[in-house]
């Protein structure tokens, strides 16, 4: 039978809040991914809050997306072997529009103590036989109590512990330990006061503290104990890929014992995290998690991250006990009994991407710095990944004319927005580009890498998250350097003067993979003298300079320009030509006697030259050093910019080039003069070919197909 004329018939029907912050989304995936993979056709009804609209748990969204299960519109007539109803104590109100749902059977799956005065409301699932599944020992005890005549399961309906995939494996040895947990909003999710949880929880900057389901406001008010914890929304991220980046899962609720993150704490234990619990939680859970008062965690915690075999023993055990308590074959069992086998009927099955692409994301930067690193990887690519890109800036059409799928997203300067506002809308963009294009990872460069664009990646699931990362940062760090911990692999692109960085990322390199400069082209791409200047219409063999002072955002390039052509008309048959950017500020006008170039990239052509006159943006001051053009630096050191004076001011110290300062112009007649000495440019090159010309764009592009296809 066909998926058009099955389409109000199922083997099995969830019925849950599927927007609700908890770990719904993870029990609920797990059920779908093993029900699916028994051939089982599952749809999805969703019971929304009485008050709100809110968007479907992204481990949901993610099931939807992958073709394991089909959402259900209110009010469809459709017919399921089972109904399935989650956490039926959460409704304020009846549900009305399950007029067409007709189950052979239909089981209310309860997680907490039930409320006599609301269940009145559990009849609105009265569409078949009805009976009562627990979710743990406390809550069927609360069940059988109520001595209501209604089947209660003889087993309790526990979540399916299945690992989720290793975080990327190499990391920096030197990261921070990430500790996490999850939980359902609520007062009793949490300790009482601010002084319980900052006794139990890490409170400081050295730990990278992660909380889903943050504690009540009134709980932690005039109090810092949350000022260095990453809160996350339940729709930032899915849970598996929260689990995935935790070394340790520490969960102490306040004194009662409430709805507590079953699925979480069983997938992070089948995962081999080390996971930390109150002691009256080890009857459920078993073998296999720490178990202690909440005031010792932290040293128990320390203890047992310090002795590596007790820790491996505790996670086998842990690995052990979850398939015995929770696993599929448990699951599937009990599923059989209700619902029998599957219904013989075509499967939908998600479109597989060959080959996996990367997203790569280059920022809106002053120049196009960011654009060319992420073009010099990508093209070094080879044809088992396809490279896609999202600019934010002026680079789309450099971008296509590489051949690359370019998207392109105003940024908030574009359009005049401030960053939050933007932010909100690239999140939402982001996440379209990612549903039409289902990248295996996104790789991003540039300083800001913002909630949104974090967000869009990790609430995908599976999509792997890289970020370029440039050194040489100025001195006020970007509001969002922080957002490092959520990424999979930051790529640090060598720096010639990497001794001279003194910004604030020169302090987080063991977060980094560290590569040698990265460049678009290599030596050998480079035209020949003779080719160079019959492009450019060079005339013979007579000297020749390119003036390169950048996109001008941010100094007054043409006041500049002007004066460094005035001095550079003086020298008899020298031959100028003026670099306008492609995504320039300003358009440069016509200087008798000087020939204007454009187009990308302005190092095909760097043999034509003699010598240059440029700024010290990353891309163009390791592609004059490598490809041995004797150089003056005229550095920008607007604050915003990264470190140009320190780069300028190494390659003076170096003998590679010299540093110009602009309120120093009066010197740059004589250095010109020295450009022109035969000897004095000869040292200059010479000195630019002791560095080591490795390209790092090579060893990039290896990390990220590992990234995507593992070793």
């Amino acid at each position: 039978m066909s998926d058009e004329e099955d389409n109000s018939a199922f083997d099995v029907i969830l019925l849950a809040n599927m927007a609700r912050p908890s770990d719904t989304g993870l029990r609920l995936s797990r059920e779908i991914q093993t029900l699916h993979g028994q051939g089982y056709r599952v749809g999805l009804r969703h019971l929304p809050p009485q008050a709100g609209r809110k968007a479907i748990l992204p481990d949901l969204a993610k099931c939807v997306r992958d073709g394991l299960a089909y959402p259900i519109t209110p009010g469809a007539t459709v017919h399921t072997k089972l109904a399935v109803v989650f956490t039926p104590g959460l409704l304020k109100e009846p549900v009305t529009d399950l007029t067409g749902l007709r189950a052979d059977k239909v089981v209310l799956v309860h997680d907490r103590a039930p409320n006599i005065e609301q269940m009145g409301l559990w009849l609105s699932f009265n569409v078949g036989p009805m009976s009562w599944a627990p979710t743990n020992r406390w809550v069927r005890a609360k069940l059988e109590e109520l001595g209501f005549p209604i089947e209660i399961e003889e087993e309790d309906w526990r979540s399916i512990g299945r690992a989720v995939r290793p975080a990327y494996d190499d990391s920096p040895a030197a990261r921070t330990t990430v500790i996490g947990r999850v939980s359902a909003p609520g007062a009793a999710q949490w300790p009482a006061t601010a002084k319980e949880i900052a006794a139990t929880y890490p409170t400081d900057a050295t730990t990278d503290f992660r909380v889903i389901g943050p504690p009540p406001s009134t709980a932690v008010a005039k109090s810092n104990v949350t000022k260095h914890w990453s809160v996350l929304d339940v729709s930032d991220t899915t849970i598996e890929r929260f689990i995935e980046a935790l070394d340790v899962f520490l969960y102490f609720p306040g004194a009662a014992t409430p709805e507590f993150p079953e699925a979480a704490i069983a997938t992070a234990m089948a995962t081999g995290k080390l996971v930390v619990l109150p002691p009256h939680l080890e009857p459920h859970f078993g073998p296999g998690a720490l178990y202690c008062e909440a005031e010792s965690a932290p040293t128990e915690v320390e203890r047992l991250l310090a002795d590596e075999d007790a820790l491996d023993d505790l996670r086998a055990r842990a690995k052990s006990n979850v398939a015995l308590l929770f696993g599929e074959d448990t699951y599937l069992r009990r599923i059989f009994r209700l619902a029998g086998p599957p219904a013989a009927r075509t499967q939908r099955k998600p479109s597989p991407v060959d080959p996996p692409r990367i997203l790569f994301i280059p920022s809106n930067g002053v120049g196009l710095g960011h654009a060319a690193r992420l073009l010099a990887i990508a093209r070094r690519m080879d044809q088992d990944i396809e490279p896609i890109f999202l600019s934010f800036g002026k680079a789309t059409e450099i971008l296509e004319s590489f051949g690359y799928t370019t998207e392109y997203c105003p940024s908030y300067t574009d359009i005049g927005a401030e960053i939050p506002d933007w932010d909100a809308w690239l999140r939402y963009e982001l996440g379209d580009v990612v549903e039409r294009h289902n990248p295996a990872a996104i790789v991003y460069d540039g300083n800001n890498p913002t909630p949104g664009l974090v967000h869009a990646a990790l609430s995908r699931g599976d999509c792997r998250l890289a970020w370029v990362r440039r050194g040489m940062c100025p001195a006020q760090p970007s509001p969002y350097l922080g957002n490092s911990r959520f990424f999979d692999c930051i790529i640090e692109p060598g720096e010639l003067a990497s001794a001279y960085d003194t910004g604030p990322t020169a302090l987080r390199r063991h977060e980094t993979t560290a590569v040698a400069p990265i460049r678009l082209l290599d030596k050998d791409e480079l035209l020949s003298r003779e080719n160079a200047r019959a492009k450019l219409g060079l005339e013979g063999n007579a000297p020749a300079v390119l003036v390169q002072l950048g996109a001008g955002a941010n100094r007054d390039i043409l006041d500049l320009t002007d004066r460094i052509v005035t001095e550079l008309q003086k020298v008899a048959g020298l031959q100028i030509v003026i670099a306008e950017w492609t995504n320039t500020a300003v358009r440069m006008p016509h200087w008798p006697g000087t020939r204007l170039l454009r187009g990308f990239p302005i190092s095909q052509v760097f043999n034509a030259f003699d010598f240059s006159i440029s700024a010290a943006g990353y891309n163009t001051y390791h592609e004059v050093l490598a490809f041995g053009l004797p150089t003056i630096f005229v550095a920008n050191r607007h604050p915003s910019m990264d470190d140009q004076g320190a780069r300028a001011g190494f390659a003076q110290d170096s003998g590679v080039g010299f540093d110009l300062w602009e309120e120093e112009m009066h010197l740059f007649p004589s250095l010109v003069e020295a450009m022109l000495n035969e000897k004095a440019n000869a040292f200059l090159r010479e000195n630019c070919a002791a560095f080591d010309g490795t390209n790092g764009a090579d060893e990039a592009a290896r990390i990220l197909k590992k990234l995507v296809m593992g070793p």
